[in-house]
Order: structure tokens, then sequence, then C-alpha cells
């Protein structure tokens, strides 16, 4: 029994996935977003013990040939277990419910077929099967990893989607999104997609013997090894990324007439001239609208439907307006660009930089270099 380095890696990743387990349910279990990242990981130890039986085929034949194929229907439960975990982290309100149940047919399609052409059988008829390859055929291997490598790909295509969407809705409600933008599952989505390539790659090698001079299987599962590591790593460094942003209501905002849609909107526009609201760098919708008295959804829509913007750059324009007025005026352009960012309400360089070019067309520096050389 000779022990490789991709032996190594998948003895090294079993490790740590058990003990993060251990520490998402004995630590953090209250979380739904922490039980259904841990039914992910559980579902990538069951698919990589059921590699290693492979790796060690011989062995497993004469001792246990009941361990075959034990985790292979388990591969219909990492998409969806994944994308669940997205949605708990992008909706704080999401539950599970029977009809997610519908995501598991795969699983138990696939779960029923192997019982009944192989889990059922006695040690002796599995070798048989095994030996004369009656169970699974060519041309049956093939198609069913396609059809695995098609379902894992749709989930995390899903999972893209909603993290999109998630960022759109967080501009209709809050005017500073730095911290809840969600950069590090944007890495980790993107991460997947990767080792997802390399597993279809190492597939395809296989399947079709090209000539690649690279161990696709050690490439693969050192993607996945990296991803898992990341997950980790963000998970105890920042552990407030588990919490999520509640999920709109599907209310409809309440029809407005002309004259209220007016008065709301003159209301606003004084309020925002003469208070300078933005000027707190986390004021959300929910804030400005206790302070205009305007309902949360009368305001939304008007912000969206009337001045034709999302709060995010709604709140940001009368920023930059402000920026523009202190970096033009004598008297504070000694100021740097950094305190004015501040000053206006921004909390990042990056953030204040994007919003400035969006609505002027020219970034704070060359403004200031522009309003220097006209004096």
């Amino acid at each position: 029994m000779k022990v490789e380095l991709l032996d190594i890696i998948n003895c090294i990743a079993l490790f740590q996935l058990a003990v993060f387990i251990s520490f998402l349910f004995l630590r953090s279990a209250k979380r739904k977003s922490n039980r259904i990242l841990a039914g992910f990981l559980s579902v990538q130890i069951l698919l990589i013990i059921n590699y290693e039986f492979f790796r060690y085929y011989h062995e497993i034949y004469v001792f246990c040939p009941h361990l075959f194929y034990i985790g292979t229907p388990f591969f219909f439960l990492a998409g969806p277990t994944f994308y669940f975990y997205v949605k708990s982290i992008t909706y704080s309100n999401f539950l599970l419910s029977k009809r997610h149940l519908l995501h598991a047919l795969p699983f138990l399609f696939a779960a029923l077929l192997f019982t009944a052409t192989f889990y059922i059988h006695s040690a002796e008829t599995k070798r048989a099967l095994l030996d004369n390859r009656i169970f699974l055929s060519q041309s049956f291997s093939l198609y069913f990893n396609i059809a695995v490598h098609i379902h894992i790909l749709m989930y995390n295509l899903g999972s893209l989607f909603i993290l999109k969407n998630y960022r759109e809705r967080i501009k209709q409600e809050y005017s500073s999104i730095q911290s809840i933008y969600l950069s590090w599952l944007s890495v980790v989505l993107y991460g997947f997609l990767i080792a997802w390539c390399t597993s279809i790659l190492n597939f395809l090698s296989r399947s079709f013997a090209l000539n690649i001079h690279v161990d696709l299987e050690v490439v693969n599962f050192l993607a996945f090894f990296i991803f898992f590591n990341f997950i980790f790593f963000k998970a105890l460094v920042q552990p407030t990324i588990f919490l999520g942003v509640e999920e709109e209501s599907r209310q409809k905002a309440p029809y407005l007439s002309k004259s209220v849609e007016e008065q709301y909107l003159n209301k606003l526009t004084r309020y925002m001239e003469n208070e300078k609201p933005y000027l707190n760098p986390n004021i959300t919708l929910f804030d400005l609208s206790k302070k205009v008295s305007i309902p949360h959804r009368s305001l939304s829509e008007i912000i969206n439907n009337t001045i034709g913007q999302n709060y995010y750059d709604f709140i940001n324009s009368y920023r930059v307006k402000e920026s523009l007025h202190l970096l033009s005026d004598a008297t504070t352009r000694s100021k740097t660009i950094l305190e004015i960012l501040y000053e206006v309400g921004f909390n990042t360089k990056s953030s204040f930089n994007q919003a400035f070019k969006k609505h002027t067309g020219t970034t704070p520096t060359e403004y200031k270099k522009q309003c220097i050389m006209t004096d």
C-alpha cells in the first residue's frame, strides 16, 4: 500500500473538515448558515473518502467491497447544500422548508439506483459485478459524471445569481455597503467554480485519454483543498460573515397620488439640502425614512421611480456634490482627499473615487487640479 502526495492532501483535508464541522456544531450551531455549511462540508468528507476507497481498490475489494460507491450519490447534494448556504448568508430570514426537499430528488434517485443495483448484494456478488463491469459500464460512468458536473455547475451559477441580486438589493437600503458587500463570498464562489473546472478537466482527461503532462487529479484535489482552507480562514478570522441581510418584503409600496408624491419629494429634497443627513456614513433607508417622516416603502418608491436612482447612488450623489464644494472652495482646498471623503460621509477611498467618477466623469484628484489651474 503506497501512500502518495494525493493521499496526504486528502488526509489533511479530512482532518481539517472534521475539526471545522465540530467547531460549527459545538460553538455556533444556532446559526442556520453554520449548520448548512456543516452539511456541505460533511458531503465533501464522504466524497473524499469515497475517492480514497477506489485509490486502494485491491485492498477494499478483498476485505470490504461494501465500501465501494458509498459516497457516490452525495455528489448530487454538493450543489444544493452550497446553494442553500449562500442563500442563508444573503438572506438572514432564510429557512429550509419542505419544498426545498425537491432539490434532493437527484440524490434520492441516485441512492435508489445504487441500492437496487449494488448496495443490496452480498460481498461475493459485488466482487463479481466489479470484475465483469456489469454494474457500472463505461457508458453509464460517462453519463453519470456528465450529469454530476452539470448539476454542480447549475447550482454554482445559481449561487452567483443570488449574490448579484443581494448586492443590488442592499443598494436600495444602505448608503455604505463595504462591510456587507460580501466580497469574500465572491472569492468562495469563483474558487468553487475554478475547482469545478479542474474537476471537469480531470474527468475529460480520463474519459477521452487526453495527453496532458500534468497530474490533473492532484491539481483537482489541491484546488478543492485551497477552496476549503479559504472558507476555514474567513470563518475563523471573520465570524461575522455568517450574518445576512433581511430579505425585502414582497409587499408592494402603496400607490401614491401625484400630489402626495410631489409633497414627499419636496419634503425629501429640502431635508437633504438643509440637514445633510448623508454626512452620516451609515445612514440607511429606514433611518432617513424616520427623519423625514415618510413611510419606508413610499420613500423607496420616490427614490427609485421618481428620482430614478437606487438609495446607494442617491445618497452618494449628495456626498459627491458636497465634496465638489469642498474641493473647489479656496478655504477648504488645503484639506486632503482623505479628509474630504470622510467629512462628506464616505468610508473608504475606493468607494469615494468610484462614486465621484460615476457622477462627474473625473477623479477627485483631477478635479482638484483643475480647480487650482482655473484660479
